[in-house]
């Protein structure tokens, strides 16, 4: 799939003024298995067209999986009612054509995608299945996914704006069992050559270690999360309390709190698009440049992410996080490559300072209950552990947390030297390390 400019040209010329296209052609290869066998492979091709006009200050959006001129042209009919059947918006204007064209100016990062994922070759995803099983203990049993993904990008609308991008990503699920107990391990990269197949069995195995189950532990304890584990909590706190729109309105917990201390000094987050420790990606669904952002400085708030819109609350420019119209995880800008800082400490000396406590590999999700307090409610999945005076003793059963995210930040004691690439559904990616946070906010049931 290769999405044609003059396609692109053609379909704005047929939508008129006031148009912006954001297109995502998807390609994506995925292998599953389960107990050890492949049970599916599985190619698709998709071509995704959102469309927004503004005129007037009217705004109307559609979408269409073409570009086809005559379904172009439908949906540009019925556009073109739907925008005079609006009244006229006493709002500023919010398109491309109408707002400051530095947001814009910008060139388009290069991004160069990787020739190992382009070329998605399927007997290299097989032979990643055959080295991980082969590398397991004959009773585990293996399940899983291993994904090649090709995106182009292009976001263009009437003024001339054209920005045009290939993105690659290779993921590989690994989930090993043994007794009624098991382990994961997900590795990800831009570049499929550069995902350490080989380590992944040896993790497996040391993860599925032989000890004894222990009975649930109840009240407080000090809780070792591992990067997996992590991912969840930063990228859902990001999504919760970093956006601009929602620290404008007043429903982010930091709302006009920039410039003091929100979290751990421990604590240093940032937002970058371009950095090649996570998953590079230069431009946001208005066609913005993707920009730095430091927002949390040893535990102090220094930034927000914005879109046009809210613009203002980041100097008049947007930091490039404008996501997609009709979007399903909502309409506000939120971030999209999050990276937290490494500390100093190994994962030996972080189990260490655990002491009697919980050390949880992953959680399965995390679900906001309550945005403006950051409360959440998750379960753990996989390789839960009980640990005494610093070293793993037991197994320990799967439970469900509910918190407060912003109490979990403030209570970091430790963070791991060593960091992890991850995603979630609703942000790109996330580079985190360990936690190790104090007994107060996470309570066992």
């Amino acid at each position: 799939m290769s999405i044609d400019q003059a396609e692109v040209a053609r379909a704005l010329e047929i939508l008129g003024d006031g148009t912006r296209l954001d297109i995502l052609g998807e390609n994506a290869d995925l292998l599953r298995y389960a107990e050890s066998e492949i049970t599916a492979q599985h190619s698709e091709r998709r071509l995704r067209v959102r469309v927004r006009i503004n005129r007037d200050g009217r705004a109307a959006a559609g979408s269409l999986e073409t570009l086809d001129p005559e379904a172009v042209r439908t949906l540009a009919d019925r556009l073109s009612a739907a925008l005079a059947d609006l009244p006229a918006s006493s709002g500023a204007p919010e398109s491309p054509a109408e707002t400051d064209s530095s947001s814009t100016a910008a060139a388009t990062p290069e991004i160069a995608p990787a020739r190992s994922v382009l070329e998605s070759d399927p007997a290299v995803r097989h032979q990643w299945f055959n080295t991980v099983r082969a590398g397991l203990d004959p009773e585990m049993k293996l399940g899983g996914a291993i994904r090649y993904d090709v995106m182009e990008r292009v976001v263009a609308d009437s003024t001339g704006l054209f920005r045009a991008e290939t993105l690659t990503k290779a993921s590989i699920q690994a989930i090993a069992k043994q007794d009624g107990r098991s382990a994961s391990v997900k590795l990800l990269h831009r570049d499929a050559d550069q995902i350490p197949i080989e380590e992944i069995p040896g993790r497996l195995r040391a993860a599925l270690t032989p000890l004894p189950s222990v009975d649930a532990h109840h009240g407080t304890c000090r809780v070792l999360l591992k990067p997996q584990a992590v991912n969840s909590l930063i990228a859902t706190y990001g999504y919760a309390v970093l956006g601009a729109n929602a620290y404008a309105t007043g429903r982010s917990l930091v709302a006009g709190r920039l410039g003091e201390k929100v979290a751990s000094e421990l604590i240093t987050l940032v937002d970058d698009g371009c950095d090649a420790d996570g998953l590079p990606s230069g431009f946001d669904a208005e066609g913005n440049v993707r920009r730095r952002t430091t927002l949390i400085d040893k535990g102090v708030l220094t930034g927000v992410v914005s879109d046009q819109r809210r613009a203002g609350l980041t100097g008049g420019v947007p930091t490039g996080h404008a996501v997609p119209d009709g979007w399903r995880f909502g309409g506000d800008p939120v971030p999209s490559h999050l990276l937290l800082a490494p500390g100093e400490s190994t994962e030996d000396e972080l189990l260490a300072e655990v002491g009697s406590g919980l050390v949880v590999n992953r959680l399965d999700y995390l679900r906001v209950l309550h945005p403006k307090e950051t409360l959440v409610t998750g379960t753990t999945r996989d390789a839960t552990y009980w640990a005494e005076d610093g070293k793993l003793v037991g197994w320990h059963p799967q439970l469900r947390f509910t918190f407060k995210m912003d109490d979990v930040m403030n209570a970091i004691l430790g963070v791991g030297a060593v960091r992890e690439r991850c995603d979630q559904t609703f942000m790109e990616s996330i580079v985190v390390p360990s936690l190790l946070i104090d007994a107060g906010p996470l309570v066992l049931p």
